[in-house]
C-alpha cells in the first residue's frame, strides 16, 4: 500500500503527513474533536498512514458490530 501511494503521489508517508499538517492542526484547534486533541497532546501517538488506517478501520468495524448486535 505504501509503495503504491508513493508511486501515485510522489510522496513518502511522512512527506504526505507533513503536507497535511496545516489541515490537521485546524481540525484539532476547531474544538470539534476534544478526545482526539487530548490523545494527541498527551501521548506518544505514532501517526503514520498504516496506524491511522488500522485505527479507522477498527472504529468502523466497531460500529458495524454494534449495529448488528442491536438487531439480534
Amino acid at each position: 500500500m505504501e509503495l503504491e501511494s508513493e508511486q501515485d503521489t510522489g510522496l513518502t508517508d511522512d512527506e504526505w503527513l507533513e503536507s497535511q499538517s496545516p489541515i490537521f492542526s485546524r481540525v484539532l484547534e476547531s474544538g470539534r474533536y476534544p478526545q482526539l486533541a487530548r490523545v494527541i497532546a498527551t501521548s506518544e501517538v505514532d501517526l503514520n498512514l498504516d496506524t491511522l488506517f488500522e485505527f479507522g478501520l477498527a472504529r468502523l468495524l466497531d460500529g458495524y458490530t454494534a449495529l448488528i448486535e442491536s438487531h439480534n
